[in-house]
């Protein structure tokens, strides 16, 4: 049983780390190409939080019975591989519609965005920061194995409580409902009207060239909704797919 629990927590670690690289990558090489940082306030933060979590996650202990279906045996298992793979393409397309939709508001002449000067708080950091950090909190709720190899997460006190409280935190920060908050972990004011009109026609924004009707599509959204509201709307979709998908693909897998 003890074996058997070890075997699936440092599966579910593994899979947590590897997506966790995958979106940290994609989003600082997004914004080293527009000249964007993250603060030191922001990264301390994330990092804090994330060792708190992995710390929950191996508090996990094994059921009084041993289960008959057994756990992938590997981390390159198909079951491992496809659903980091299935879980790094929604995180993708999830922080490239941010990072599109905010980039059409930040100056590109403004003397502060290269890519080796000072931090200096913009709608794009902003916005990244938190599609990113909803990133890693869903990495460790979808990835949780739990029953039938172990407590499952709401038995995990510790690790449940933990990521409820990165959720409602996290979407505080979105709704700037608490505006000190927001100044404590370094976030820039998000927009409330539409996008300025010298950025609409602007060739240098994120992802031009691709997908126009995909871009066109949430510039109309974020001038019609507003673009907290966008922002929102995008990390509800993103925490409900990959979840749904993870599930769908564990009961395939284990039939």
């Amino acid at each position: 049983r003890q074996g058997r629990c070890t075997l699936v927590t440092m599966t579910q670690i593994y899979k947590i780390l590897g997506v966790q690289c995958l979106v940290n990558a994609l989003v600082l090489t997004t914004l080293h190409r527009k000249g964007v940082k993250q603060g030191d306030r922001q990264l301390t933060a994330v990092g804090l939080v994330v060792a708190a979590l992995f710390l929950f996650v191996t508090r996990g202990r094994p059921l009084p019975k041993l289960s008959a279906r057994r756990p992938p045996s590997s981390v390159l298992s198909a079951e491992t591989m496809l659903s980091m793979a299935v879980q790094f393409g929604i995180h993708y397309g999830a922080i490239m519609s941010v990072a599109f939709v905010s980039d059409a508001y930040v100056d590109p002449y403004d003397p502060s965005v290269v890519p080796d000067g000072p931090f200096h708080p913009n709608t794009l950091n902003t916005a990244t920061f938190l599609i990113t950090v909803l990133a890693t909190i869903n990495a460790f709720l979808v990835n949780y194995r739990g029953r039938p190899y172990m407590e499952s997460l709401t038995e995990n006190a510790l690790l449940f409580r933990s990521i409820q409280g990165c959720y409602f935190v996290l979407f505080i920060c979105a709704v700037e409902v608490f505006p000190p908050l927001n100044q404590l972990m370094q976030l820039s004011p998000l927009p409330t009207g539409g996008p300025p009109a010298f950025r609409l026609c602007d060739e240098g924004s994120i992802g031009d060239g691709d997908g126009g009707f995909v871009h066109e599509f949430l510039l109309g959204a974020v001038t019609s909704f507003g673009f907290r509201t966008m922002l929102c709307v995008i990390m509800v979709v993103d925490s409900a797919l990959v979840t749904l998908l993870e599930k769908a693909i564990r009961s395939v897998f284990e039939g």
